[in-house]
């Protein structure tokens, strides 16, 4: 890779996008990183109505940990606080129902108006069809959750670009990337948006991954670099990544 192209990209990319950047979220990274060793624990919330508002930060799977890193930010560490920051990065309008938590990690990016980070030369456009969630329910046979209002809400996600930045074009992102972006993990199939999630972490000029790994069945820092990580795990064909703005 001519590193002349990448240093090129990146400067190019601060004359877009620099004004708009928020400063490193380095205490994101200490909130998260208190969360080391806990348990991964899959499956972690509501199967449907009526639904449960969990905020025990005993075990995590990999979104209910950013979940609570952010809300724990945002109410400044203060445990009277939590539960309505846990709402606020959770669900739309702050409302504690099935229908209206952010089943993908895209809608809830977009809704807590996180700006997507990306080369503007270099990346990709899928087409994703959001039908995971609502295929899941009806084989259940799920008559708590109304499905109609998913599928609306599944085809407004359709209806937007998806951008992702592919494994090709990764060298281009990796300088643009900040501790405390929040990284999603791009699958090759159609019906889900992000098959992992991830709070970003630098060690020099590489980035790392801080999240609840099901791999190792605890919160961890990985070994791998995030390139090597998409390298060895197949299943990935390129990220997303999102920068955290707090308004406090």
């Amino acid at each position: 890779m001519d590193q002349r192209k990448i240093v090129l990209s990146y400067l190019l990319l601060c004359g877009f996008c620099v004004l708009g950047q928020s400063p490193h979220n380095k205490d994101l990274i200490v909130i998260a990183k208190q969360f080391l060793g806990k348990p991964y624990r899959g499956n972690m919330l509501s199967s449907g109505n009526p639904e449960q508002l969990i905020t025990s930060q005993e075990a995590f799977d990999c979104v209910t940990f950013i979940e609570h890193s952010l809300a724990t930010k945002i109410s400044n560490g203060d445990p009277t606080k939590l539960v309505s920051a846990l709402k606020h990065v959770r669900y739309v309008g702050d409302s504690v129902q099935y229908e209206k938590r952010y089943h993908y990690f895209s809608d809830a990016m977009r809704h807590l108006g996180f700006p997507l980070i990306q080369d503007p030369q270099h990346h990709s456009i899928a087409t994703k069809d959001f039908s995971f969630l609502t295929t899941y329910l009806k084989d259940k046979s799920n008559k708590t959750v109304n499905i109609g209002l998913l599928a609306m809400r599944e085809s407004q996600l359709k209806a937007e670009k998806f951008e992702y930045t592919s494994l090709t074009d990764l060298p281009y992102l990796l300088p643009l990337i900040q501790e405390g972006d929040l990284i999603g993990l791009v699958g090759k199939k159609d019906h889900l948006d992000f098959l992992h999630t991830a709070i970003a972490i630098k060690k020099g000029s590489k980035v790392y991954l801080l999240h609840a790994s099901q791999e190792r069945k605890k919160v961890v820092i990985s070994d791998q670099t995030l390139t090597d990580y998409l390298k060895s795990h197949h299943q990935f064909i390129g990220i997303s990544v999102f920068r955290p703005k707090f308004n406090i």
